[in-house]
């Protein structure tokens, strides 16, 4: 199991930071992933109860990018397409596969959609409307499409927020608070070792 961050250089939180150790917990790459990719670890909330505690990591985005690629691409009896599906292929109200825009159709005893933000996604920059995924990528329009009328689900939207950028040469750091990573960070994985992990990543500090 592998998921990709979006524009936010950061994996966990203070929920989904226990989604990625469930991830792992199943066998799945996200957690060593970030242990490797990362450069600050911190505990949210840690001087509360474990109930309220949770994993954060701020990360090298193309680093992740990079080592999740070459995972993917070297793991035994795994075919990797790159296509963009625009239809379900639906028989005696089961899907079986999917249509992508190349013509191609893929059989499978079982589909798994992981569309993000892409289905009729629309963005919001200043005051303009535009239909994209995200920011320089297309939406998907023919799987909406396919959704509601071949599988016959119900369309909704929600909307998800990124904060605006801000040029650094108008910020004044020395009034600023630096806010570093844990003295001894915490890996997200199970399988990570830790001392040498620590060893490696106690000495990394962000603003």
């Amino acid at each position: 199991m592998l998921v990709q961050p979006r524009c936010n250089p950061a994996v966990g939180g203070l929920a989904k930071g226990h989604l990625v150790r469930e991830l792992d917990a199943l066998g799945g790459e996200m957690g060593l992933i970030t242990d490797e990719a990362g450069i600050q670890f911190r505990i949210l909330n840690q001087t509360k109860g474990p109930a309220v505690r949770g994993s954060r990591a701020q990360i090298d985005m193309d680093k992740y990018r990079i080592i999740a690629r070459n995972i993917v691409l070297n793991t035994k009896n795994l075919s990797l397409a790159q296509e963009t599906v625009e239809s379900l292929i639906i028989e005696d109200s089961v899907v079986k596969g999917v249509k992508t825009d190349l013509l191609n159709e893929y059989k499978a005893s079982k589909v798994i959609i992981t569309s993000g933000t892409f289905l009729n996604g629309i963005i919001h920059v200043g005051e303009i409307q535009k239909k994209a995924g995200r920011y320089g990528e297309e939406r998907s329009e023919g799987l909406s499409a396919s959704l509601k009328e071949d599988a016959g689900l119900e369309m909704g939207r929600l909307k998800t927020g990124t904060c605006a950028r801000i040029d650094s040469s108008t910020i004044d750091f020395s009034v600023m608070e630096e806010q570093g990573g844990d003295e001894l960070p915490s890996p997200f994985s199970f399988r990570t070792n830790r001392e040498e992990f620590r060893a490696n990543k106690s000495n990394f500090h962000v603003l």
